[in-house]
């Protein structure tokens, strides 16, 4: 307890050191956030014969951990509240499935607003943990991956940060479209517009926002020791709320710590969530299961999913690509004679022509139409679509040079698998899809490239990157593209951008990191009739978006 004690004090001090005005913002906000106030008819339980939706939502856990755990009974509590096993050790009442993949980059902030909008980014709009907005100078940044600033993590919460970025309805709101008086909550989630009531725990977002911090501060173990505690936390916190209230029709528990955890633990990223899920989760979702065993709420569909999985990489600082010294990626940049931005939300520099956001095994460049702004000290029409041969091959050679000899970043070289470019188009038309660089000016449609230079590890690669750069607002995926050498384990080690040293991560588009879990439950189907919903729901390419229509068809009874 002593250590748990320690590590969330460390915690708040950093919290309250940096961030005085939103942590206050946060605390004094409380627990609850009620998001939509509800008519006289509206406070009555639903009288709508439709189905009730719990939806388990977490963070970062790779398909095959979850499902080896489930199926040797390493999870009592959680096999459970899926229903249980015959004799066999078969689900009576819970399809498990096998093919769900993850939407790239395979990250948090895009992976669970495609779940929640139910399209994919380049139609949504939240194509990364950070992104660039041209048409508005703006750098959105969820979660900051290319700096350190935890503001827009609260943010998130306090604000509606991710809502605001959408460009597309959540499920929620399309499922209110059709019944009015839903009850909907959402605990902990950065999407919940739509939903009645936000429910937090206000360490869980501190953990959220101060997580590499704490980490790096106090080690893995007294970060795991926070984490247990936050997740206790919220977890309790919903139960307190379902004590008052009336069961939602509709509440989606979202889980952090499974991937905050595997981040740091030395042991990787496999072993940890091992640990996590059935030495803390297991419990909490035992705690809950009794409560709504209590409230005879366990009538209604369990799905569980994930967002992404997670890789292993050396905890060394010479494979995480970063944005500070002389061998980074902005100097690859500079030598080719572009003016980049700043790293952070308010850069210091408004003249810039390129910039950078960085989502882990990958990273989007964004480039302005330099001979608008030659000049030091003028701005860049951003609102206007870069030279493809001037601005885009332009800085794709450089990348490819760097890659190839380490000129002018020794740093950078080896460390790209890919550089990718496409033809700019104005930012209010739909995308071009990218194609592999191959130097000297030269290209090659990402299909017929993987035809004679396969990729073994990776996975649907071509046509879950359409679903991220082709569409109204693909743009939002740069016009250049990098992906690193992200190796499997077994091959050796990979790099990522970044500024945080991590143990694992994720982000790219290998099986490891791309292969999650997806179940639905139900007490009164058969595992069978659950398969048939599932995959009709799915379809022949079942990607993260799908799970939109899935939760939709399964509230709206139509199964």
């Amino acid at each position: 307890m002593a250590l748990v004690l320690a590590a969330l004090a460390a915690l708040t001090a950093l919290a309250i050191g940096v961030l005085l005005p939103e942590v206050y913002d946060l605390w004094i906000a409380g627990d609850i956030r009620q998001l939509r106030h509800r008519s006289e008819h509206g406070q009555q339980a639903s009288t709508a014969a439709r189905p009730g939706i719990l939806i388990i939502a977490l963070d970062g856990v790779q398909r095959s951990v979850l499902y080896d755990l489930l199926r040797d009974g390493s999870l009592p509590h959680f096999v459970e509240l899926l229903g249980g096993v015959d004799s066999s050790g078969a689900f009576r009442h819970a399809h498990l499935d096998d093919s769900l993949l993850a939407t790239l980059p395979s990250a948090t902030i895009p992976g669970w607003t495609t779940v929640f909008a139910g399209v994919p980014p380049a139609e949504h709009g939240v194509t990364g943990n950070e992104f660039f907005i041209r048409e508005r100078r703006e750098f959105a940044a969820p979660i900051p991956t290319s700096f350190r600033d935890a503001s827009p993590v609260i943010a998130t919460f306090t604000e509606g940060l991710v809502n605001s970025l959408l460009k597309a309805p959540t499920v929620y709101q399309r499922l209110r479209q059709v019944e009015q008086d839903v009850r909907i909550w959402v605990v902990t989630n950065q999407v919940y517009a739509g939903a009645d009531r936000l429910l937090l725990a206000n360490r869980a977002v501190l953990g959220e926002a101060f997580a590499a911090r704490v980490s790096v501060a106090l080690g893995a173990r007294a970060a795991r020791a926070a984490y247990e505690e936050i997740t206790e936390e919220v977890v309790g916190n919903l139960i307190d709320a379902l004590e008052h209230d009336l069961v939602p029709d509709v509440l989606t528990l979202y889980i952090a710590n499974t991937d905050r955890f595997a981040h740091v633990a030395e042991n990787g990223p496999r072993a940890a969530q091992r640990v996590f899920l059935r030495e803390v989760l297991d419990r909490e979702l035992g705690r809950l299961l009794d409560k709504l065993r209590e409230l005879q709420a366990l009538d209604r569909y369990v799905v569980v999913v994930a967002d992404h999985g997670h890789t292993a990489l050396p905890h060394d600082k010479r494979y995480a690509l970063g944005v500070e010294g002389p061998h980074e990626p902005p100097d690859v940049l500079r030598a080719a004679g572009f003016r980049v931005r700043n790293t952070g939300l308010a850069s210091e520099r408004a003249d810039y022509q390129a910039v950078l956001a960085y989502q882990g095994a990958m990273a989007f460049v964004y480039l302005a139409d330099r001979s608008l702004c030659s000049r030091t000290g003028q701005r860049c029409q951003w609102d206007r679509p870069p030279r493809y041969e001037l601005d885009v091959l332009r800085a794709a050679e450089a990348f490819w040079q760097a890659d190839a000899s380490g000129a002018p970043a020794p740093g950078m070289r080896g460390a790209l698998d890919l550089v990718l470019v496409r033809r700019p188009r104005p930012y209010r038309e739909i995308d071009l899809p990218f194609e592999v660089y191959l130097g000297n000016g030269r290209t090659e449609s990402l299909e017929a490239f993987l035809q004679h230079e396969p990729r073994s590890t990776y996975v649907a690669f071509s046509e879950r990157l359409r679903d991220l750069a082709v569409g109204r607002y693909g743009e939002r995926a740069g016009d250049v593209l990098l992906l690193t050498n992200v190796n499997d384990d077994s091959t050796g080690p990979r790099r990522y951008f970044g500024t945080t040293l991590y143990r694992s991560g994720h982000g790219s588009p290998t099986a490891q990191d791309s292969q999650v879990p997806l179940i639905v439950a139900h007490p009164h189907h058969s595992a069978a009739a659950l398969r048939t919903k599932v995959q009709s729901a799915l379809g022949p390419m079942p990607r993260l978006q799908r799970v939109g229509d899935l939760l939709l068809e399964l509230r709206r009874g139509e199964y």
